[in-house]
């Protein structure tokens, strides 16, 4: 039976009504669908959903609150969770793949501009991270790079979920990130977050390659 509120006026409701319509709201926003009895199929595609959706559930605990700002603001834009904008923009991508390549560490948020090459120069059990700046609008600045490295790893069957992070605010935007596995290949992102004219903080789309421990 759904419940409403305020019924006459018809301002809201929520429930079932005869097994045939659901009534809810989301985040605020108020929906209907078709009634339906939940069912548990295990085919091949929706078991590959579910396990890269657990992966990039679990995956998203480990990054450091810095490397999860652009996340949240673009977000934020869409009335949805940084956990649930992660998952929504890498689900597709990375689903049928047995590796990291395809993996969005950090996206384009407030209308950021990239940043130009990024290189990775590989060390024993570490990663040296440059990342170069690019041309910008008039009147922004940069404020900081930001660094993230986590092992590459097939998300349908490995959980080497750590990620580690740097960031640098001052040219020319290099960092080690130490402590890594020996001889272990890495998947690398590098970002830069900036000040707009407006004074508005937004964030590149990561510039994105592969380094390979020593």
């Amino acid at each position: 039976m759904a419940r409403t509120t305020a019924p006459l006026l018809s301002f809201d409701a929520a429930g079932q009504i005869g097994k045939t319509q659901v009534y809810a709201s989301w985040k605020g926003r108020a929906y209907a669908r078709r009634y339906v009895i939940p069912s548990n199929p295990k085919s091949t595609e929706q078991t590959l959903t579910r396990t890269t959706f657990s992966w990039l559930q679990h995956a998203f605990a480990y990054f450091p609150t810095a490397a999860v700002a652009a996340w949240e603001l673009k977000a934020s834009n869409n009335r949805i969770t940084a956990n649930n904008q992660w998952i929504k923009d890498n689900l597709a991508l990375l689903r049928e793949e047995t590796d990291l390549n395809l993996l969005v560490m950090s996206p384009a948020a407030g209308g950021g501009v990239p940043a130009g090459a990024f290189t990775v120069t590989p060390g024993n059990d570490q990663l040296q991270l440059v990342l170069a700046a690019p041309s910008l609008p008039t009147g922004w600045s940069i404020v900081k790079a930001h660094f993230a490295v986590i092992r590459d790893q097939d998300p349908q069957t490995q959980t080497l979920y750590t990620v580690s992070y740097a960031e640098d605010a001052t040219s020319a935007y290099d960092q080690t990130i130490t402590g890594l596995a020996s001889a272990a290949l890495y998947q690398c992102a590098g970002w830069f977050s900036y000040l707009t004219d407006t004074g508005k903080t937004v964030y590149g789309a990561n510039q994105r390659t592969t380094g390979l421990t020593t």
